[in-house]
């Protein structure tokens, strides 16, 4: 009687000859190669999300950098115009 563990697998073969492959290797290849072909189509994907942050993160430095400048010319106009708030002397 032998274990269930090890009644599938495959028989000894006598003399030390090589047993068959237990799977088809064209089917490995093939799920190897449709496997590199995802990667490759996630790297792309990757690549461009990326680059679309990297445009998002300029954009929103710019548009930072660009209200700061507004801010700071609309002090300086009413600077010149003596618009500023009355402080206390103390």
């Amino acid at each position: 009687q032998l274990h269930p563990a090890i009644a599938d697998l495959p028989k000894i073969i006598p003399g030390g000859q090589r047993a068959e492959p237990l799977v088809d290797e064209t089917r490995i290849n093939k799920l190897e190669e449709e496997a590199e072909k995802l990667r490759k189509i996630i790297e792309e994907k990757q690549s461009k999300l990326r680059k679309s942050v990297r445009e998002w993160d300029r954009a929103v430095r710019e548009s930072e950098a660009a209200a700061y400048r507004s801010s700071l010319a609309e002090e300086s106009i009413r600077k010149l115009n003596g618009e500023t708030e009355v402080q206390g002397a103390f």
